[in-house]
């Protein structure tokens, strides 16, 4: 055995980074495991260059409000401070965060290290689990000295692919290939002429129109860092061969996105450089650590949140988190659709929609809890991820707690808890 803690996350992206912290601040003995060597998932490990659903525009869409708050918020200020982020930056009908990836990676380290009670670790793999009676007992561990268990009295699967909730016998449901989103390697370009290349980012899409016919999306952003000629790429939609999302619980197809990922976004720098005014000086610095995934595995919950609950603004007793951001769809050829909620309106998530159910001691959190297809599109971005994360972990150390099932937990607890932390319910 390798630790034993109240509430034990899987995975550090930012539903783990806000389940993992708000646990700890709740009174818990926490232990985080991540797969990588550091933290923050989509926003470091892919480097999407984006926090989106951060932000509700009002009745004109004029002005934007924060629609999540608490460690969301937090986050995202403390960039902001740094001079290593800015928002909200205006994007179609909604506004979105830009930040530097480097100052996400320390920024989560400084997190989760200034909280005595949350253990990290990372280069840990969760590779199984130990179910008994109902309930999770432990999480097995891949390290480099082999299996090694961690135990706890709640867990929470925030592993984007619902990995822990797989391993327990957790239904879960994985949308069919025409009907899942696709991933996308993003990439990083440096010496770039920030003043030329800012004045063509409305005009990428007729560039590519024009000129890049063979590039694998029709559209995308070039965003800016706002570090000196540093611009990150988001043009690349990755299939397989036969034309299939990538399945990255499938150990081949995951390996094809990560080589194929590649290849696209060096085809997508060499467009830039070619066409894009800004860029012919500018050279491909990186791609990102992984393939930025968009959506796998959902755990089928006690309830289910629905496109149709996005859409018209629903309302919940058991609300824990809110969302704003349209249903966001890369599924269809290189096009990217966009469905926009009406302005002002945004929606919550219910409590129920974390609990997986058949397992007692279980929560979800991130893409990978309980919604459908056209429900993830909206809900599945950083900023919402950050405040069900959070709402998750606050949960489980109140079931750690009092010990009790985490159906259990007192909603109107739970609600009052959240909103002490700044959280928008």
């Amino acid at each position: 055995m390798l630790a034993d803690a109240d509430v034990v996350v899987a995975g550090g992206g930012p539903a783990g980074l806000g389940a993992a912290v708000a646990a700890a601040r709740a009174g818990a003995s926490v232990v985080l495991c991540e797969r990588y060597g550091f933290l923050g998932g989509n926003l470091t490990v892919a480097k999407v260059g984006t926090v989106c659903g951060l932000y509700v525009a009002d009745a004109d869409r004029a002005e934007f409000d924060f629609v999540v708050g608490g460690i969301a918020r937090e986050f995202t200020d403390a960039l902001a401070r740094d001079g290593k982020g800015v928002g909200p930056v205006p994007f179609k009908e909604t506004a979105v965060f830009l930040y530097v990836p480097w100052a996400a990676k320390r920024l989560a380290d400084h997190l989760v290290t200034e909280e005595t009670r949350l253990d990290v670790l990372l280069h840990a793999l969760v590779a199984d689990v130990i179910v008994d009676d109902g309930m999770l007992r432990a999480l097995i561990l891949a390290t480099k000295r082999g299996p090694r268990a961690v135990t706890g009295k709640v867990f929470v699967d925030c592993t984007g692919d619902g990995d822990v909730a797989e391993f327990a016998g957790v239904p879960t449901e994985l949308g069919p290939p025409g009907h899942r989103q696709y991933g996308s390697m993003q990439f990083v370009m440096q010496n770039v002429d920030s003043t030329a290349a800012m004045a063509a980012v409305p005009i990428l899409g007729e560039l590519i129109a024009e000129y890049g016919a063979h590039l694998s999306r029709d559209g995308g952003a070039i965003i800016p860092t706002f570090r000196r000629g540093e611009f990150i790429g988001a043009m690349t939609r990755v299939r397989n061969p036969d034309g299939s999302p990538i399945d990255v619980t499938d150990v081949r197809q995951a390996t094809w996105g990560e080589l194929e990922g590649r290849r696209l976004a060096a085809e997508a720098a060499e467009f830039l450089q070619a066409h894009v005014p800004g860029f012919s000086d500018a050279f491909l610095d990186d791609t990102a650590t992984a393939l930025g995934v968009r959506e796998t595995r959902r755990v089928v919950g006690d309830y289910v949140l629905t496109g149709d609950d996005v859409t018209r603004g629903a309302s919940f007793d058991d609300a824990v988190a809110r969302g704003a951001w349209p249903r966001e769809y890369h599924v269809h050829g290189r096009s990217t659709e966009y469905c926009f909620l009406p302005a002002g309106v945004s929606y919550q998530v219910p409590y129920r929609s974390l609990r997986p159910g058949h397992v007692g001691n279980l929560l979800a959190a991130g893409r990978c809890l309980s919604a459908d297809h056209d429900a993830l599109a909206s809900i599945r971005v950083m900023g919402p991820s950050l405040a069900l994360g959070q709402a998750a972990g606050t949960a489980a150390a109140l079931a750690a707690r009092d010990g009790v099932p985490v159906a259990d937990v007192a909603v109107d607890e739970l609600q009052a808890s959240l909103s002490k932390q700044g959280a928008r319910l």
